[in-house]
């Protein structure tokens, strides 16, 4: 090792057992020539290790702290290692507050890595929590490969004479260290998205757009993934968009690729027939003729090589896209462009629909899939699955629209099909939450927030409303909870043979049925206690 200072030395010991940000340091030393003489070549390489240290690397918010932000006093949650995080409450309570903190933190970033501005949302005077003096703040630690990049948003009072600025310095260094990997082919940046109550209304029939135009910057630039990435919305349009532009590239691109296999059969045809070999015969310079043999096979290669290029990436594009819904909507099939009239088409239990015909729930799930698929596609080039990129993706009130069963199933599926997101979800719904460990659910709750009780995964629904959202099984009120309750009172206290309890019965019964599961389990309980006094008598 050369003479170097003992910091670059713990530098480079420290790169050489994978510390990414050891080695991205020792990068911009030997580029700045910080400490040690600048080495452009020195430099260089460790650019490239650090690139290779961040191979499929996972980026997280591991903790959160509110204070004085909107209707909240002060908030702090440690996220751990939680890929699925869910915030449930009252109406008010504040969680809808949290996943805006987390939006306004995102902002921040992408606005970073996406352009050259640094203008993501601040908080301003007006979400100031009301009879607050002091600034709102928002912190936020975002840790790539278990490394923070810390952040603090604050938000003052315009008429304090002393004023806190906001602290950037972390994700300032992120967004470098993100985009300088990008020098050396295209890197693979994390997706932040968010999407509000919104995104049920977006998909319409303006939505269905009748731009001939392919644009390339559109379909494949990393940075239009970002674009309109945190204002809420599955964007539906952008998606459709994309997708037909994708459809038709690839129509181009068949096109072309049957030029090139007809010149690839002349070429091979050239090669295989007797008009080289009469050529190889008259040559008096073999190794000319070699040495053109050679030429001509590299530019078979090279055309081998461009019709597996244009034949498989636009292809597994679509297909990775399309699997996505279809895992999501399993009665879906054959998701494809109509010409004319333009128009974007799907088989469901194989009867083909247009997708603006479909439900509410069906299409602001296939809007939701398709638009974290599509950012996905775009933001990972390099990787065989792009699906599997990593992320920050915001759902508030994911149920919405959503019948009960697929509640049950919305979550589980969004980690199977996007297995390194982190989501952080907000829900009123016990069939969400019953599919989640307690460590993962947060209640928001009198101005507190703390974790749901144990045992939340694979509990009965009705236990989550009491246990988890403070909400009895039965409406209270009800006549029938009412008369419910009172003959459960006159039977254990064994007055069921009087008049109340048969009147009370009967009218139950014929509410309910009388193979309602309370009803024949107070059945068993008078059958029982008839028994023993018969017993008793009988000694």
């Amino acid at each position: 090792m050369k003479d170097y200072p003992k910091s670059v030395k713990r530098l480079l010991k420290a790169s050489d057992k994978h510390k990414f940000e050891s080695t991205y340091q020792l990068y911009n030393i030997f580029a700045k020539g910080l400490s040690v003489e600048a080495d452009p070549g020195e430099a260089d390489k460790f650019k490239r290790k650090c690139k290779e240290q961040l191979e499929g690397y996972q980026f997280r918010l591991a903790s959160l702290a509110l204070k004085n932000f909107k209707s909240v006093g002060g908030f702090k949650f440690n996220f751990g290692n939680s890929n699925t995080i869910v915030f449930v409450g009252n109406n008010g309570s504040g969680k809808s507050t949290v996943l805006e903190a987390i939006e306004k933190s995102l902002s921040n970033i992408t606005s970073r890595i996406a352009t050259q501005s640094f203008n993501g949302d601040e908080i301003k005077e007006f979400e100031i929590k009301v009879g607050q003096h002091e600034p709102a703040r928002i912190m936020a630690d975002f840790q790539l490969n278990g490394v923070s990049f810390p952040m603090e948003l604050i938000g003052n009072h315009s008429l304090k004479s002393v004023s806190e600025r906001s602290v950037f310095k972390g994700i300032n260094h992120l967004s470098s260290l993100l985009k300088s990997m990008n020098d050396f082919g295209r890197f693979n940046f994390p997706l932040l998205a968010s999407y509000n109550v919104e995104r049920s209304n977006d998909v319409t029939t303006r939505d269905i757009d009748k731009s001939e135009e392919i644009i390339d910057s559109q379909v494949w630039d990393q940075s239009k993934a970002y674009s309109k990435s945190l204002n809420g919305k599955s964007d539906f349009k952008l998606f459709f968009r994309w997708f037909k532009e994708l459809i038709e590239a690839r129509n181009d691109d068949s096109h072309e690729i049957s030029k090139l296999r007809e010149s690839l059969k002349e070429k091979q045809a050239f090669l295989d027939g007797p008009g080289l070999k009469a050529m190889k015969e008259s040559q008096k310079d073999s190794i000319a003729f070699d040495s053109f043999i050679k030429s001509y096979e590299d530019e078979i290669k090279q055309v081998k090589s461009k019709i597996n290029n244009l034949s498989t990436f636009k292809d597994n594009t679509l297909e990775q896209v399309c699997n996505a819904i279809y895992e999501f909507l399993p009665s879906f099939s054959e998701l494809r462009i109509q010409r004319k009239p333009l128009d974007m088409l799907v088989k469901k239990d194989g009867v083909e629909f247009s997708v603006l015909q479909l439900s509410q729930g069906e299409k602001s799930l296939l809007a939701l899939v398709a638009d974290i698929a599509r950012r996905l596609m775009l933001l990972n080039p390099s990787l065989d699955n792009p699906l599997e990129g990593t992320g920050i993706v915001l759902i508030d009130e994911i149920d919405l629209h959503l019948h009960p069963s697929w509640q049950q199933k919305i979550v589980t599926g969004l980690a199977r099909t996007f297995p390194n997101i982190q989501f952080f979800i907000s829900t009123h719904s016990p069939q969400v939450c019953h599919t989640l460990d307690s460590n993962s659910v947060w209640l928001i709750d009198n101005g507190e927030a703390r974790k749901a009780p144990k045992g939340l995964r694979g509990s009965m629904s009705s236990w989550v409303l009491q246990n988890l959202f403070d909400v009895e099984p039965r409406p209270p009120e009800d006549k029938f909870t009412q008369d419910l309750a009172k003959y459960e009172r006159i039977v254990y206290e064994d007055q069921y043979n009087s008049d109340e309890a048969r009147n009370l019965k009967e009218k139950l019964a014929e509410h309910f049925g009388y193979d309602y599961d309370i009803l024949v389990k107070l059945d068993l309980y008078v059958e029982n206690r008839e028994w023993e006094k018969e017993f008793e008598e009988n000694k």
